[in-house]
């Protein structure tokens, strides 16, 4: 059972090298693919050095073009999708293929813990609403990057039209309308969050704008889990 590990990152050279280490040192990781979204500092350097294969876009596409760019790279049975902030906890990302292996769930969602930085929550809420209106289900983290999926749901993931950090809803979205079984794991991931500072509101605003935006372009598809 070989396992590829996504890393998509844009400007992440702060706990890139970390992240990557943290891997490589647990050693469940079979293929390393980093995905540098057109970034301004390091990270595709570290790519370079710590990844078995390293995708470098000259510009910025955003989060769903990076994470479909390393899916379609990846030869492995199993495909974890980690972010590039978790540092020393990435290491835990194995224990998102459990319910995988039992055959228990279709997509794995894995709890992330912020620390002290993540925010308002108004987007967590609303995709929260969206999902539950819809299908019934109930996410603690629905925006959660750390995701894990078998091979034979990468055809279903690669259909998805998703600006940038609306990734994680419409992947969601996508499953329960193909009828997959969801889990979320409760897994000792810690990243660090964006802060309440410029750089934290402007990314959670530009993170609620594409989530909106998905949400209404695809409302006639949404309206499929009525």
């Amino acid at each position: 059972m070989s396992i590829s590990v996504i890393i998509p990152a844009y400007n992440e050279e702060q706990h890139l090298r970390t992240t990557l280490k943290a891997i490589r040192k647990a050693g469940w990781a079979d293929e390393l693919i980093g995905i540098n979204d057109g970034s301004r500092d390091g990270t595709g350097r570290l790519m370079e050095k710590y990844c078995d294969v390293a995708i470098s876009f000259i510009r910025n596409h955003g989060k769903t073009a990076a994470a479909k760019a390393g899916w379609l790279a990846s030869k492995g049975e199993y495909i974890v999708t980690l972010d590039a902030d978790l540092r020393e906890s990435a290491m835990y990302g194995k224990e998102l293929l459990t319910p995988l292996y039992n055959n228990k769930a279709d997509l794995v969602i894995g709890m992330v813990r912020g620390e002290g930085k993540d925010g308002f929550g108004l987007v967590k809420k609303r995709v929260q609403h969206v999902i539950k209106q819809r299908s019934g289900l109930v996410l603690q983290t629905p925006l959660s990057g750390q995701r894990a999926f078998h091979r034979k749901q990468m055809e279903c993931f690669q259909l998805i039209e998703a600006e940038g950090f609306a990734l994680e809803t419409m992947m969601t979205l996508k499953a329960l309308q193909q009828g997959l079984n969801i889990k979320e794991v409760e897994v000792p991931f810690v990243h660090e969050g964006k802060g309440w500072g410029i750089q934290g509101l402007y990314h959670r605003g530009k993170q609620w704008l594409e989530v909106e935006r998905c949400l209404w372009k695809y409302g006639k598809y949404l309206s499929s889990f009525r």
